[in-house]
């Protein structure tokens, strides 16, 4: 006779281009008069190149059900992915500081990589490009509302003459959009509509084209190559991991502020940050941020991209070996976390804005580009190589501004740093979609110790 199965609110598995984690929660359902806990984790490789994700969830669960003594029973099983390339988007604009600008943070935003971003009317190259890119999505905006008109659906027909057939998401002037739907449709693309993402000057609205990303998103991924069995072992949400990283920041924030979320991965480092900035530097601010904001550097990583980190940190003069994916020794370890130090400091640096000084004919003015970090007094690490290595809250710390200030727009000195200890925000993303935001910030406060 077999154990009986174990009760639990959820299991959620987070399928990285690597590993896959799977996460066993309980206490959700039942919150407040239950404390919501995550009370097992389960890892083994990803099997998406063996043609069958599958593969590495049941050995993920299967490692999980060993460390808890028995099988499992969860009512709801999720999950988040970046396997595969995670989400490959292209965004095509209007005018590069406005429409594509504003297109390219709603991609973002949802946890798409932008592979390739045009402003303008599109030309033979841009769809050469395009197709040399293969994108999952492709996010199509362009004028304001009532605006122009004729570069959207130029765009719109000349994205028809592609041979691939990507799902289309149209978040440009609304006085075209059956239009551009009308021509997409008729050579054969999926549409989905959503609002223009800048329906007028020094106006963003991207969370709305954020959630019909994250729709695309899961009907792609269901279909998408070594993912088609993925509804066999996931009832709830698919959603894209940096996607997921970010509705849980946006949720913490809520309860505890505004912050910075950052996570090193062995191919990409992404910050995250969740503020409306300072009113000092609001004042001096010259072109819209929307309030959540992420940056994904395709160029810092621990694994896939570290050879590119190395070659940097060795001009410099900071020579330092590869690691492997997973380190074991002293000085594998070592390497590891001097990457991870490069990574999170570099990434948060690019993700940052900074002063800068125009001269007019009036004398020199102070202005503000880029995203403003300085009231964001929480600085957070999630990821593998924050959150496994030895030294996460001192990589944390660099990430701050030196005290005496500077022109870049950091976050103060005095920030406090945190680390997601259980590995759990992405999984808490995709829970906030199913459960009561106050059990699911309970446990990311849990793991971060705050």
């Amino acid at each position: 006779m077999g154990s009986e199965a174990r009760p639990v609110d959820a299991l959620v598995a987070e399928i990285g281009s690597t590993t896959t984690v799977v996460s066993a929660f309980a206490g959700l359902r039942d919150f407040p008069a239950a404390t919501p806990s995550l009370i097992g984790q389960g890892v083994a490789a990803t099997s998406v190149a063996d043609g069958d994700v599958t593969i590495g969830v049941d050995a993920a669960r299967a490692e999980l059900e060993a460390a808890l003594g028995g099988p499992v029973e969860a009512e709801l099983t999720l999950a988040t992915s970046s396997a595969a390339g995670g989400l490959r988007m292209t965004v095509h604009g209007l005018t590069q500081r406005m429409t594509a600008m504003a297109a390219r943070e709603a991609a973002l935003g949802a946890g798409a990589v932008v592979k390739y971003q045009t402003a303008g009317r599109l030309r033979a190259h841009d769809l050469r490009e395009i197709e040399a890119v293969r994108p999952n999505l492709i996010l199509l905006a362009g004028g304001v509302e009532g605006g122009d008109c004729d570069t959207v659906l130029f765009n719109a027909a000349e994205l028809a003459k592609l041979e691939a057939r990507p799902i289309v998401v149209y978040a440009g002037n609304s006085v075209v959009c059956s239009d551009a739907q009308d021509l997409l449709e008729a050579a054969g693309f999926r549409v989905k509509l959503t609002n223009n993402v800048y329906p007028a000057v020094d106006e963003l609205d991207i969370v709305p084209a954020r959630h019909v990303i994250h729709d695309a998103f899961e009907e792609h991924i269901t279909h998408a190559p070594g993912m088609e069995r993925i509804g066999e072992v996931v009832n709830g949400r698919i959603l894209p991991t940096p996607g997921a990283v970010l509705i849980a920041a946006e949720r913490l924030a809520e309860d505890v502020g505004d912050l910075v979320v950052v996570d090193v991965g062995g191919a990409t480092t992404d910050v995250h940050s969740v503020t409306d900035g300072s009113p000092e530097i609001a004042a001096l601010m010259i072109e819209p941020q929307p309030h959540s904001k992420r940056t994904v550097e395709g160029d810092l990583g621990t694994y896939v991209s570290a050879p590119h980190v190395v070659e940097m940190l060795a001009a410099q003069e900071r020579p330092v070996h590869l690691p492997p994916a997973l380190p074991t020794t002293r000085e594998e370890i070592a390497a590891a976390l001097t990457l991870t130090h490069f990574a999170a400091v570099t990434g948060v640096q690019r993700h940052a804005g900074h002063l800068a000084h125009l001269y007019t004919p009036t004398g020199r003015q102070t202005v503000a580009r880029g995203r403003d970090l300085t009231a964001c007094r929480l600085v957070i690490g999630t990821g593998g190589a924050l959150t496994r290595l030895p030294g996460g809250d001192a990589v944390l710390a660099d990430v701050r501004a030196k005290s005496g200030g500077g022109e870049r727009l950091l976050s103060p000195p005095d920030a406090r740093v945190a680390l997601d200890r259980d590995y759990i925000f992405a999984c808490c993303g995709a829970l906030l979609q199913h459960f009561a935001p106050e059990a699911v910030t309970a446990l990311m406060r849990a793991s971060a110790g705050l």
